[in-house]
């Protein structure tokens, strides 16, 4: 069985946005499948990417050169310039563990928050929690109060609180 990926869990297991998969796969002239294998390649040039500065193209050849050998390779040495001096050390088994669990969120919460409105029937969830609340007893008049006060009010009282808790905890320490 094949497992493809939405491209917002693609990019989610990335680490990476999903403009960046988009600019990302242009340059290299890839047309993406979104799947976990392409994942995990791409999100070795991603890494490299951000975290070297190595540009895409050549990151894609040391990810392609990077996944050929064993998952469990602790020190990997590739070069990082064709006759270049300079050698990166890449831990794979360490890479392998954390693209995983990154693909893990991406699949079980299914990547980033989506951009608009949520719908009618996701934002009506809240009052229906202030009723739930109050058919369980709960007396929520204070809550509906600061509710009604314009939110600059409300800035105004939160700060007031933070100063006085700030106030009293020296004397808290000291009482300890």
């Amino acid at each position: 069985m094949r497992l493809n990926l939405s491209r917002s869990q693609f990019a989610a297991a990335l680490r990476a946005d999903e403009k960046w998969v988009e600019n990302t796969a242009r340059t290299l002239g890839l047309r993406l499948t979104y799947t976990p294998s392409e994942a995990l390649r791409m999100g070795l040039v991603r890494l490299l990417a951000r975290d070297y500065g190595i540009p895409a193209a050549r990151g894609a050849e040391l990810a392609d050169e990077a996944l050929r050998h064993p998952p469990d390779t602790r020190a990997l040495s590739l070069a990082a310039a064709p006759d270049s001096e300079v050698a990166l050390v890449i831990d794979l088994a360490r890479y392998h563990s954390t693209f995983a669990a990154a693909l893990s969120g991406a699949l079980h919460h299914g990547g980033p928050r989506r951009r608009g409105r949520q719908s009618s029937r996701k934002r009506g969830r809240g009052r229906d929690a202030v009723a739930a609340a109050e058919a369980y007893g709960v007396d929520v008049s204070l809550l509906r109060e600061a509710l009604e006060r314009p939110p600059a009010d409300r800035l105004a009282r939160l700060d007031a609180n933070s100063a006085f808790l700030r106030a009293i905890r020296p004397v808290r320490r000291r009482a300890r």
